[in-house]
């Protein structure tokens, strides 16, 4: 379902999204998000990170292009940090944008999360 303001894609190309990790893959899964993650959006972000974040995986969310994030969408975020800690993979909140830190810092969840400044998008 296309949400307009929205798009998410895997490594840099959208028809991989859903495609999976394959066991062999090497270093992290780097899913861009961008635009506005709401209501309209939190089901396909939540689609994308549920398949991508396994067991011993690392995925790293590049938010350095999210020009807004509600409460589903900060839901959304957590739901899968949940989700990582729960199954021992790592997820990673990387280039965080300014709305996306105020929600964090607002709500109080800032330290729920690995938060990776360094602009790279490649996580640690």
């Amino acid at each position: 379902m296309a949400v307009e303001g929205f798009s998410v894609e895997v490594d840099g190309d959208p028809e991989r999204v859903g495609a999976g990790l394959r066991p062999e893959s090497a270093g992290a899964a780097v899913v861009t998000v961008v635009g506005d993650v709401d209501l309209a959006a939190a089901d396909t972000l939540w689609s994308v990170l549920d398949e991508y974040v396994r067991p011993d995986t690392a995925v790293v969310v590049d938010c350095s292009k999210v020009a807004f994030l509600d409460s589903m969408g900060l839901r959304t975020l957590i739901r899968a940090q949940q989700k990582a800690d729960a199954s021992g993979a790592r997820l990673t909140l990387a280039s965080p944008s300014e709305a996306v830190l105020r929600v964090l810092q607002l709500a109080g969840v800032a330290d729920l999360f690995v938060l990776d400044f360094s602009g790279s998008g490649s996580g640690s």
